[in-house]
């Protein structure tokens, strides 16, 4: 099964979250996540930016999905 990768948006609260899911081995996945303000260019220098962490390990596009809005919604929470 082939996955498109592209950044998916969900509204937290007043904050902007996007993920993008890439594959990092045949049978493992990683996240980006950005984290702005609602509105505002999710570009910008001011844009929160992570990545999966090397020690965590997603089998599926739809779980590293999952854990990059979590993480998303983490960081939309401290700012």
């Amino acid at each position: 099964m082939s996955y498109s990768s592209e950044w998916k948006k969900r509204v937290f609260e007043t904050h902007e979250i996007q993920v993008l899911v890439k594959p990092r081995s045949p049978i493992e996945w990683d996240y980006t996540v950005r984290v702005c303000r609602k509105g505002t260019n999710i570009r910008a220098a001011d844009t929160l930016v992570e990545t999966s962490p090397p020690s965590e390990h997603y089998k599926s596009p739809t779980e590293a999905e999952a854990a990059g809005f979590a993480r998303g919604k983490e960081l939309a929470e401290r700012l």
